[in-house]
């Protein structure tokens, strides 16, 4: 099999890690420094460049510079005369993201993998919008052909292995999206393996709603004469090709007896790991299985939920194990290369990894009235004398005096911290200004989100190029501002 596109030496894939951690680790504080802390630990003097605090001084400035931020992505804006060290702020950031200057040509663009497995590509044709949002849509049309795209070269690249010999595992199968897109659209054998028996119980009811939906579909998108199609509504075979289990597959599972289980009428001893949108440490988990385990030939692995990955050199204060413990081990780092300098990110800044830059410019986003809610209340905690750190969490509030009133409740505090409502209204006119100037400061911060995405994924395709995969891509699948976890990791043996 041929591949029509040479991927990067490792030494570039290197290089580019180390340009990054270049520019992250001098402004790792501002990184990980906590909003809550903002007002009084003068965030916006300590973190901000010094260029961007002389030019942003009011209130109009922070409002009138909200819009160049929001503006990054609209050609007609990315000229905006207004606020030249803003602009070079954002052009500077941009460099270090996937796509930008200093990480060039490492990520493939979703037209240039396919055109890279042009002989195997699939694509969609079946026009169904049935039991999806656009965003989940959006993402199982585009993936499921990925993955049949995968599944064909593997076969292609085999004298002794059959398309239909090949089983596709989804791991963290949740309600059967993409699985059973995959073996509707592309019949294509899979098993789609959950954790949680509910999971696997609304993926198997959605399953039985769907095939009602299938018929409809097909003549919808003018397939009623193509063979594949016209079996599938005939027979009602997707049962045939879509199989749900509800268990932990780990390093030490023999895929071929599960394969047995659940489809004892094949002969499967060859298998394609997915996973779309897999949380915390499932990720890196699948990638380190499929070196593990040699019957997994391909694999193709979105991932999300970067907060919840469980770092090797950095204790997180509020790691909860719980959540994780059906992955354990680290998630950051995993290649040799990042291990040996003993480098980590810090729990704010994986949660500022996950955030989407492209979606809130494109719906112009501010942040929520909370963020600046929960300092000021760092402000009442401090002027009262109370200066323990609380973790407040989340609250539904009508103001910033219901906010203060149902945390102050909340969390046991209401005979140490007294003040009335007048004295809450007054701080909030002595700090509106700072309040303007927070969003900005959190605009500015959140320019970080993607490089640091950036560094995470070029991790872990290093760890693939140095666990001798040369054949690993880091591919954008879907649009970012519909999906924001949009780059895949998809490597073949």
């Amino acid at each position: 099999m041929i591949f029509r596109f040479k991927p990067h030496a490792m030494d570039r894939i290197r290089q580019q890690v180390d340009t990054i951690v270049r520019f992250l680790a001098s402004n790792m504080e501002f990184i990980n420094c906590h909003m809550v802390d903002y007002l009084t630990e003068q965030h916006w003097q300590r973190f901000v460049p010094v260029a961007i605090q002389q030019e942003l001084r009011t209130a109009k400035d922070y409002l009138e510079a909200k819009e160049v931020f929001w503006g990054q992505f609209e050609p007609g804006l990315q000229n905006e005369s207004r606020f030249p060290s803003v602009n070079a702020f954002i052009a500077n950031t941009r460099r270090y993201r996937l796509g930008g200057s200093a990480v060039l040509g490492t990520a493939l663009t979703l037209d240039e993998f396919k055109d890279a497995l042009s002989d195997h590509r699939k694509e969609t044709r079946l026009n169904m919008t049935e039991l999806m949002n656009v965003k989940k849509r959006h993402e199982v049309e585009v993936a499921a052909a990925a993955v049949a795209s995968l599944c064909t070269a593997m076969a292609a690249g085999s004298s002794t292995t059959k398309l239909e010999d090949i089983l596709v595992i989804d791991a963290g199968d949740g309600k059967g999206y993409l699985s059973s897109r995959i073996a509707l659209e592309h019949g294509i054998k899979v098993l789609g393996v959950d954790c949680n028996e509910e999971n696997t119980s609304n993926a198997e009811k959605r399953l039985e709603r769907l095939k009602n939906k299938i018929p409809k579909a097909v003549r919808k998108s003018n397939l009623e004469e193509d063979e594949y199609f016209n079996n599938l509504v005939k027979k009602d075979s997707l049962n045939t090709l879509y199989r749900t289990a509800t268990q932990l597959i780990d390093f030490n599972t023999n895929l071929i007896e599960l394969a047995t289980v659940y489809f004892p009428e094949g002969n499967h001893s060859t298998f394609c790991l997915c996973g779309l949108h897999t949380c915390g440490n499932l990720g890196p988990n699948c990638l380190r299985l499929f070196h593990q385990n040699p019957t997994i030939k391909g694999i193709c692995n979105v991932g999300c939920c970067y907060h919840l990955m469980q770092e090797q050199f950095i204790v997180d204060e509020f790691y909860n194990p719980t959540k994780v413990s059906d992955n354990p081990g680290y998630g950051f780092p995993m290649s040799s290369y990042l291990q040996g300098r003993s480098f980590s990110l810090g729990r704010n800044a994986r949660n500022l990894a996950a955030e989407s830059i492209e979606r809130a410019c494109t719906n112009r986003e501010n942040p929520s009235d909370k963020l600046g809610y929960r300092a000021l209340l760092q402000v009442v905690f401090l002027e009262r004398g109370e200066k323990k750190s609380h973790q407040v969490g989340r609250l539904k509030c009508y103001g910033f005096v219901d906010y203060v009133r149902k945390s102050i409740r909340r969390l046991g505090l209401t005979e140490s911290v007294t003040v009335t409502d007048d004295c809450l209204l007054e701080l909030v006119g002595r700090f509106s200004v700072e309040l303007e100037q927070l969003k900005v400061f959190y605009l500015v911060r959140q320019q970080f989100a993607p490089v640091i995405e950036t560094l995470i994924l070029l991790d872990r395709l290093l760890y693939l190029r140095e666990c001798g995969y040369d054949r690993s891509f880091l591919v954008q699948l879907f649009e970012p501002v519909v999906s924001p976890r949009c780059y895949a990791l998809i490597a073949l043996k």
